[in-house]
């Protein structure tokens, strides 16, 4: 009998063990493509969060470069808009001296008297003129303002994103590849 129980025993153990070495081919028949599947996504993850900050390092670059460039290219604005302003003055003032002469040909011939007319219109056309390109200088400076204030805002994104993206290429093994 105790050898019947032994043989019954063992044969469950046989069994169970098939079973189990069944159930476990299963498994692996699942997890392990699950697992590199897994390891693969992992890896295109870290290439794509590489990628990003890279391609927001080139773009603060180019942000202060273009800042930069817009500065520039304000002041000269501004700058031209200045001499177009005193030119306009010295032009308003010759009107005025002209309007003054003209008042006295005025007496010589009624076609010079509707001249002064047109100058004297010249010279309020001028005088509105002046006061929109004064404006127009403003709105220049405001710019100019502007972007310097965009030109140390992108600086201060520079600063804070550099910090945790040495840190971020650190880890990534490819950070280390010749090239880069």
């Amino acid at each position: 009998m105790v050898d019947q129980v032994s043989k019954n025993t063992d044969e469950s153990l046989n069994e169970l063990a098939q079973v189990m070495t069944v159930g476990m081919k299963r498994w692996g028949k699942i997890i392990y493509p699950m697992m590199i599947a897994f390891i693969v996504l992992a890896i295109y993850g870290f290439y794509l969060i590489y990628n990003v900050t890279k391609d927001m390092h080139q773009i603060t670059t180019n942000m202060v470069v273009m800042t930069r460039a817009v500065v520039t290219m304000t002041n000269t604005l501004n700058q031209n808009m200045n001499q177009i302003d005193s030119q306009m003055g010295a032009i308003n003032i010759h009107m005025d001296k002209m309007n003054t002469n003209i008042a006295v040909i005025k007496d010589m011939s009624p076609n010079i008297a509707s001249l002064a007319t047109s100058v004297q219109e010249m010279n309020t056309n001028f005088g509105t003129m002046n006061q929109s390109i004064g404006q127009m200088n403003q709105s220049m400076n405001s710019m100019v303002y502007s972007t310097n204030s965009m030109s140390s805002s992108l600086g201060e994104l520079n600063t804070n994103i550099s910090a945790p993206m040495k840190s971020m290429n650190s880890v990534i093994p490819w950070s280390y590849m010749p090239g880069r």
